[in-house]
């Protein structure tokens, strides 16, 4: 007879123990897995909140500010239905000294004729007319870079025909520019005619836009960003980058405007002007889609690698938050209401957009519209062998050979 005080090996391993092993061990994990997943989507809720709390809005324009000069630049291509009303917008610009000058970019449905038109009627207006694209240029960096040269103007303001800016909008973004010494300036928009759940995604993709925003608008500045219906900047600053030149075979040459400004040491700052500015953009799910397919694979470098990566980890973390109290039990529900809290700045955040805090709180399922949008725009890029855009194709290794380093 043994000592019954004394257990044989493999019989004294005590009961916590035993949860790191066998299936057991699934439970361990699986415990721990839940406590990581809450972890990050409660510090990624509280980042967004403080970040969308702190977005700073345009500020009015001082009573006692100086009228700057600057050029409004936009360029346009086969735009014969809007280009009237888009001119007209901009050129009813106020407290500012301006000229605009719209480049005619190798239109073929008689937008010409109607910039001619409008030249006669505004001295103010400029038309530069593009009828060949040379090689190693994106269209429209090659238009803005055409429309400023022999510019001498204090300030640039790069801007779409979609934009609808309030009449002082210019104004008081150089006024705030000026008083913050800040050689660019970037306005967040609100969105025109959007659908429901055009604005849940909408507000999604705003989200992570108001990140890099908070960096860029650091005391010290800790990224960059570019908006491209409106980028501000000082002209001289422009000069110093080499205007567009760099910028020739960027598909996203608005961010990366904003890149080298601050490789160069200038200064970024951004503000939030819903009232102020509004542009026509992402008006459904669908269409959100669509309309970064071109822009969000480049923003990766055109890294397949990577793209991958990041699709795969943003479907598993949302779709594995929303699923674990299906596989982890009772503990699943931690990050499960995590992430639908995550919800909550996007409701702030359609607040202060003067929309319904409903769409933002869709911001949890809205979210899946990201790893859709890069996946869509990975297939087509590769599936094309590259990029058409205002008519032209550009081959990718072409688009990855002109990057900016």
């Amino acid at each position: 007879m043994g000592n019954p005080s004394v257990a044989r090996v493999g019989d004294a391993v005590p009961t916590a123990s035993k949860h790191l092993l066998g299936p057991s061990g699934r439970t361990f994990a699986v415990f721990w897995l839940s406590i990581a997943l809450c972890a990050l989507w409660l510090l990624l809720t509280l980042h967004d909140l403080h970040a969308v709390r702190h977005l700073p809005e345009l500020p009015p324009l001082r009573p006692d500010a100086p009228e700057p000069d600057v050029t409004i630049v936009m360029a346009v291509r086969d735009d014969v239905q809007h280009v009237a009303d888009s001119v007209e917008r901009l050129l009813a610009q106020q407290h500012v000294r301006m000229q605009l000058v719209v480049v005619n970019d190798r239109s073929q449905d008689g937008t010409g004729m109607v910039l001619d038109s409008l030249a006669r009627r505004f001295p103010r207006l400029r038309i530069v007319t593009v009828d060949e694209l040379p090689p190693d240029w994106l269209g429209k960096s090659h238009a803005l870079h055409q429309a400023t040269a022999g510019i001498s103007t204090r300030w640039l303001l790069f801007t779409d025909g979609d934009a609808h800016l309030s009449p002082d909008a210019l104004a008081r973004a150089i006024d705030a520019a000026e008083q913050a010494n800040a050689q660019h300036v970037s306005l967040l928009p609100t969105h025109r005619d959007t659908t429901f759940l055009g604005r849940a995604g909408l507000l999604a993709f705003q989200l992570v836009v108001q990140r890099r925003v908070a960096e860029v608008n650091a005391q010290k500045q800790r990224g960059f960003v570019g908006t491209g219906a409106f980028n501000l900047v000082r002209t001289e600053a422009y000069r110093a980058i080499g205007g567009h030149l760099p910028l020739r075979l960027e598909v996203v040459d608005d961010v990366w405007l904003g890149f080298l400004l601050h490789r160069h040491g200038f200064r970024s700052r951004v503000w939030f002007a819903p009232r102020d500015f509004a542009i026509d953009w992402g008006a459904t799910p669908r269409a959100l889609v669509r309309v970064v397919e071109k822009n969000m694979f480049a923003v990766l470098r055109y890294r397949t690698w990577l793209a991958a990566l990041a699709v795969t980890a943003a479907f598993a973390l949302v779709l594995g938050s929303l699923a674990a109290p299906w596989y982890a039990g009772a503990i699943g529900w931690w990050p499960a209401a995590s992430y639908l809290a995550t919800g909550i700045p996007g409701a702030l955040l359609a607040r202060r957009m003067q929309w319904n805090p409903l769409a933002g709180l869709l911001v949890p399922l809205s979210r899946l519209l990201l790893p859709i949008a890069l996946l869509n725009s990975t297939w087509v890029t590769l599936w094309q062998g590259g990029v058409r855009w205002r008519g032209t194709f550009y081959p990718l290794a072409q688009l990855r050979r002109g990057q900016v380093r």
